[in-house]
């Protein structure tokens, strides 16, 4: 059975003491109450809030960011020693041709 978000969204907001009460109250044991609120809790426990889920996709961007700057400025200064070396071949090419002719 899919859930529809809304009822997803007040999953998240499951008040385990409430829940065991309400339990006792319908005359369920008191033992039986407390280990079915505690199974709904373990399962439910993996689920991430939207903040934690914000504040950690934020971290993986700012850490992406911070490795594609890296990334730029080590190719920028591999760019210009390319460039750098390919000019000095140049120059010395018309500096031989120049002495030949």
């Amino acid at each position: 059975m899919v859930l529809p978000y809304s009822s997803f969204a007040m999953a998240l907001t499951f008040n385990p003491l409430d829940a065991a009460r309400k339990l006792r109250a319908n005359g369920m044991e008191e033992a039986t109450a407390n280990a079915t609120v505690e199974v709904v809790v373990d399962a439910t426990s993996p689920l991430v809030t939207t903040e934690h889920f914000d504040q950690t996709f934020q971290r993986f961007e700012e850490s992406v960011d911070r490795r594609f700057a890296e990334q730029r400025a080590e190719f920028r200064a591999e760019l210009y020693r390319v460039s750098l070396i390919q000019g000095g071949i140049i120059i010395g090419a018309v500096v031989a041709l120049v002495k030949l002719l």
